[in-house]
């Protein structure tokens, strides 16, 4: 008898856990999931129809990876009208020791019958042409995130005339008013970033509060784009097979047509001294979600390296034949041996012999024109 009714009180609090009959059991019940990391108890709490609906499981899947014990969850300014919601998420985490994250953004719910769940941002849609551009609702942001627009068609061709890759129509582009809130809408452990993409979800970007913010948005969304292309190209299901050091050096090699000239120096200065003595084994940075992020300048600097090199000996395109190969053979020897190389350590011992000999030949140019000068 004593296990039946363990087992029968074991449900009837699982069923409990998600009969969130008022907003704030909800915010309750996504907290506990989160301090947790418990992910398919949060997914349960998602609408199947909200904003959220897609990138919530990846959200999840964090949570999974890294629990956060101390989130705090609170809805306010919740306004009922029939069977959905609008409120403020309170949202606070310690995404590292002392180091807390707060966040406040508009947010949708929605009941089915007596229970609430959770559907993610409040959207505003702006007119885009073929594309999708929604900002995040807040004062102001729509108005501005409207500039946008017009840049989309730009940034598509500059995927297209430099890897011959096509953009989706089907894209969709979300604005949000700064990177802590960007990045708590994709994963509470992640730091802030201005821009992300995951294969079947939004883009997501940051307006800049630069001086010229139309090159940085180009510069962004070129880089998202490509992120978007590729995986397209590679079908969403093989583009896991792509390292994650591909993926965004073929994504830098794309925006830097609009990086600052003091940008691209910086960059070739940095692989450079990695190639003559620093280098991380690129085995060690094909995993997003395995990378420590002391080592993400590496999986920049030198997954742009490997694609300049491939561009300047087998043309420009090579590299993204090199990550179509990847999604294809699922390992580095096979990709590296369809352009041609003995395997993939020939690959990367090329790669490292002609960033120094570049950084060399930078450096030496640098000494003369200085010389001329004087």
């Amino acid at each position: 008898m004593r296990p039946l009714l363990i087992a029968a009180l074991l449900t009837s609090l699982a069923c409990a856990a998600f009969a969130q009959t008022t907003p704030e059991e909800l915010a309750g019940a996504l907290q506990a999931a989160a301090r947790s990391g418990d992910a398919a108890a949060y997914q349960k709490l998602l609408h199947s129809e909200g904003t959220f609906a897609v990138e919530g499981p990846n959200f999840a899947a964090d949570l999974d990876r890294v629990p956060q014990p101390s989130a705090v969850f609170r809805f306010s300014e919740v306004a009922v009208e029939g069977d959905q919601a609008r409120a403020n998420l309170n949202l606070s985490w310690e995404r590292q020791p002392e180091q807390v994250s707060r966040v406040s953004l508009p947010v949708t719910l929605f009941k089915a019958g007596a229970v609430w769940r959770y559907g993610g941002e409040a959207l505003r849609t702006l007119p885009a042409g073929e594309y999708s551009l929604l900002a995040l609702d807040v004062s102001g942001l729509p108005l501005r995130a409207a500039a946008i627009a017009p840049l989309l068609s730009r940034a598509a061709e500059r995927v297209r005339d430099t890897l011959g890759l096509k953009v989706p129509n089907a894209a969709t582009i979300k604005v949000y008013p700064n990177m802590t809130v960007l990045s708590a809408s994709v994963a509470l452990s992640m730091q802030p970033v201005g821009g992300w993409n995951e294969p079947g979800e939004s883009i997501k970007l940051v307006l800049p509060g630069s001086a010229n913010p139309d090159q940085e948005l180009l510069r962004v969304l070129s880089h998202e784009f490509t992120h978007l292309s590729v995986s397209g190209a590679a079908g969403q299901r093989r583009d896991k097979r792509i390292p994650w050091w591909l993926h965004e050096g073929l994504a830098d090699f794309v925006a830097r047509a609009y990086w600052t000239p003091g940008a691209a120096e910086s960059r070739r200065e940095r692989v450079a001294g990695y190639a003559k003595g620093d280098w991380m084994p690129l085995s060690d940075l094909t995993d997003f979600n395995a990378v420590p992020e002391s080592r993400w300048k590496y999986v920049y600097a030198q997954g742009l390296g490997l694609v300049e090199f491939l561009a300047e000996t087998k043309g420009k395109q090579a590299s993204v034949k090199l990550a179509l190969a990847f999604a294809e053979v699922g390992e580095a020897d096979g990709a590296a041996r369809a352009l041609g190389f003995d395997s993939f350590a020939d690959l990367e011992t090329q790669v490292r012999a002609w960033l120094v000999m570049r950084g060399s030949s930078v450096a030496i140019s640098s000494d003369t024109a200085e010389a001329e000068s004087r």
